[in-house]
């Protein structure tokens, strides 16, 4: 294809167009970037975190709901201290298995899966020692049977507080986690946006001024040129700068000068030569 203006404004127009197109694709890209982020830290971050907290919640809850069963359910009857204390403490175990299920499947990685995996079994354990105390205390079995069933209740217990806890470690550093993969997200999104923009700029402007000198550098010479051969200065030379309309233009002034040149000499001849004739 022929190097025209008219291409070269096309070719220029298109470089700038595609630029802009990279630097909004690299925008669109950095935005959406940082929005699964944000998400992944809803998701992952925020909702563990959530869950390990409720976990803690509904763990000391049921803890004092027991403490409060065994020490009234010989005042007021096991079925009094059932349904004052022990339905409420029953519910609350199961709420915290089916956090710590929903824990160990929204969990990033295997070390924070096991920290929850944990939870489950110890709680397994604890609602068996809790069946273990009550049917001891409810059956009216002797006080060293009993002792020992609220010994192993209360080792369960230690074990599931010392579990949950871990799973509140757990989940606050998988928040502070995606937090910072929010900021690094963010940051890295300005600086690439910023880095392509400034690049951007960079080709466009460098585009601008390889197309304007393509364009104005001919254009003033032949400015310079037309001016010359207007003041009689015929010994001038036209430069072929391109071989678009410019470098076609170039060669006709560079034709014109020859041609007027030549005029001038046989003009010249002629003056000279008319004198003789006359004599």
């Amino acid at each position: 294809m022929k190097p025209t203006i008219r291409n070269k404004l096309l070719a220029g127009f298109s470089g700038v167009l595609l630029l802009m197109a990279i630097v909004a694709a690299i925008g669109i890209y950095s935005v959406f970037s940082l929005r699964k982020s944000a998400q992944d830290a809803t998701r992952v971050g925020g909702q563990l975190n959530a869950v390990a907290l409720e976990i803690q919640v509904h763990n000391l809850e049921a803890q004092r709901r027991i403490v409060g069963y065994l020490a009234d359910v010989k005042k007021v009857g096991a079925k009094a201290a059932r349904d004052t204390y022990l339905d409420e403490a029953t519910f609350e175990i199961h709420e915290i298995e089916t956090l710590a299920d929903r824990a160990v499947k929204i969990a990033p990685d295997a070390e924070k899966r096991e920290k929850f995996q944990k939870i489950v079994t110890s709680v397994a354990v604890y609602e068996k020692a809790l069946n273990d105390v009550v049917a001891s205390v409810e059956s009216g079995k002797p006080e060293s049977e009993v002792t020992a069933a609220s010994d192993a209740y209360a080792k369960s217990a230690d074990q599931l507080h010392d579990n949950a806890e871990d799973g509140e470690a757990v989940g606050r550093d998988a928040a502070q986690t995606s937090q910072e993969d929010i900021v690094r997200t963010s940051q890295r999104a300005v600086w690439l946006s910023v880095g392509v923009s400034i690049l951007g700029l960079l080709l466009g402007m460098g585009m601008s001024f390889t197309l304007a000198r393509a364009i104005l550098n001919p254009v003033d010479h032949l400015k310079e040129v037309a001016e010359s051969v207007s003041m009689g200065n015929l010994d001038v030379s036209v430069k072929r700068y391109s071989e678009d309309e410019i470098g076609d233009l170039a060669d006709s002034f560079s034709r014109m000068v020859a041609a007027v040149k030549y005029f001038r000499l046989e003009m010249e001849m002629m003056e000279s030569e008319a004198p003789k004739q006359g004599l």
